[in-house]
């Protein structure tokens, strides 16, 4: 579950007295609010459908967290890559009336066709990219205007290097790039070095409101200054796991 979370656009920070990159953060509100309505985990909705009074409980938490937010944060929905074609089509365009930025991974990432299908007839931005392994599947995404956004997971799809590459693919298409997290401190660091030189940034997701809760089992605290993190000079990522935590 991603609510509530804080992302990072991660931009270069060029001050010849400065020495670290500083990763800008601004605050918005990642959220499935369907998910409440499952039963056992994800598996619960292989059929793609959604009963229709859970929809209209989804509704409802949008509507509220909307109204909460207000009109200044972004609302992003994580569909999980759940639901087929029609039942997608339908959400989206539900969701559309409370302002979302993105709806991502709408259905199962094993068929681009379907995203298609969907990215045809809904009116919010698409997202994908989690749940793709390096930069070969991300080529049907560029190739046939699949994403607004992609959301490669700097651990999932073979690292730093594979990262970049898919980044510049993206770069070529004009396709902003927002690494995934759900693991952690290293999760963070590497997808905010890798962006630090990428110039279709656009954030660095984190899977927690709070960095400094990663502080008890890292040798260096996360150096969280207001709204941007800032990356150290330290050798690699410029932290190391606590064995002993």
């Amino acid at each position: 579950i991603y609510a509530p979370t804080v992302n990072q656009q991660t931009r270069r920070h060029n001050s010849a007295c400065q020495r670290h990159s500083r990763v800008r953060t601004s605050r918005f509100h990642k959220m499935d609010p369907m998910i409440r309505h499952l039963h056992v985990g994800n598996a619960s909705f292989l059929d793609g459908e959604i009963k229709p009074e859970a929809e209209a409980n989804a509704m409802d938490i949008l509507a509220a967290a909307r109204e909460t937010a207000g009109p200044s944060v972004e609302i992003l929905i994580d569909a999980h890559g759940l639901y087929n074609v029609p039942t997608a089509i339908r959400l989206a365009n539900k969701m559309a009336e409370w302002d979302i930025l993105w709806f991502e991974e709408p259905v199962p990432v094993e068929s681009w066709k379907a995203l298609k299908q969907v990215k045809e007839q809904i009116k919010p931005l698409v997202s994908v990219g989690e749940r793709l392994d390096t930069r070969w599947e991300f080529l049907p995404i560029f190739e046939n205007n699949l994403a607004d956004y992609i959301m490669p997971d700097i651990t999932w799809t073979g690292g730093v290097s594979e990262l970049k590459k898919i980044a510049t693919m993206a770069e070529a298409y004009y396709v902003p790039i927002s690494p995934h997290d759900a693991s952690g401190p290293i999760n963070v660091l590497a997808g905010a070095h890798a962006m630090a030189s990428v110039p279709n940034h656009y954030r660095v997701e984190t899977h927690r409101a709070k960095l400094n809760a990663y502080d008890a089992f890292i040798d260096h605290p996360l150096d969280m200054r207001g709204d941007n993190i800032y990356l150290s000079d330290r050798p690699g990522l410029g932290i190391e796991l606590d064995k002993d935590y």
